[in-house]
């Protein structure tokens, strides 16, 4: 006669190994983890010199280096507690004035003479870099006849204007942009390099990741620089 066969609790009961099986993780337990890392990235932090908080888009992160000088970090991905400044002009004055950092990390911090430079160079650079992804990423267009003919299509984002173009050329594009948000605070050099030309005046950028990551530090470097934050085409 066949002898029955023990189901695995009185297999486990009698000490006997039951066979391995794989853990793997399930795609519901991984997106969980990649969702709770998101929102702990998307939690307000607090300025250390207004002490408000506010989104992290809208601020700086600092961390104190090894030999105690304060170093900007604004890819936010350096080792060391987050020392956190809202992107605006007074504010960061304020935290570099009063040496904010040195209390906010309840150790000796050393501000560099030139950081507030420094933060506005990072930012500046950061902000090209992302004008020209997006233009290699076909999401940019250029030129007074490109960008009215984008308007016309409603295929974009934003604008952005040169602070140093003429004012008549200016009134010709806004006076089709409706109210998307415009972007003026750069020159005419600083976007012609961006996008491998002399210069550049008008721009359209079309919506999409790369145009975001511009307009979120766009917005930090007019803060910082007490600039106008990006307007919108109906404000004269």
């Amino acid at each position: 006669m066949t002898p029955k066969r023990l189901n695995q609790s009185k297999q486990q009961s009698r000490g006997r190994a039951l066979p391995s099986i794989p853990l793997i993780a399930a795609p519901e337990e991984a997106k969980r983890e990649t969702d709770l890392a998101s929102r702990k990235a998307l939690l307000p932090r607090r300025c250390i010199a207004t002490r408000q908080r506010q989104h992290r888009n809208g601020m700086l992160r600092f961390v104190v280096g090894p030999d105690n000088v304060v170093v900007p970090d604004l890819e936010e991905k350096l080792p060391g507690r987050g020392l956190w400044v809202g992107a605006e002009k007074h504010a960061l004055e304020k935290a570099v004035s009063a040496n904010l950092f040195a209390r906010a990390a309840k150790a000796p911090a050393i501000v560099p003479a030139d950081l507030i430079q420094r933060v506005g160079e990072l930012l500046l650079q950061r902000c090209m870099r992302w004008l020209g992804q997006t233009r290699g990423a076909g999401k940019l267009r250029l030129g007074d006849f490109q960008v009215k003919e984008a308007l016309a299509q409603r295929e974009v984002a934003f604008l952005i204007e040169a602070s140093d173009g003429t004012e008549n050329g200016r009134e010709k594009v806004l006076s089709r942009a409706g109210d998307l948000p415009v972007v003026t605070c750069f020159t005419r050099a600083e976007l012609g390099a961006a996008v491998g030309r002399t210069q550049a005046v008008h721009l359209a950028v079309f919506p999409g990741k790369l145009g975001e990551h511009f307009m979120a530090d766009a917005r930090r470097y007019a803060g910082i620089m007490g600039f106008n934050h990006p307007q919108t085409g109906g404000e004269r």
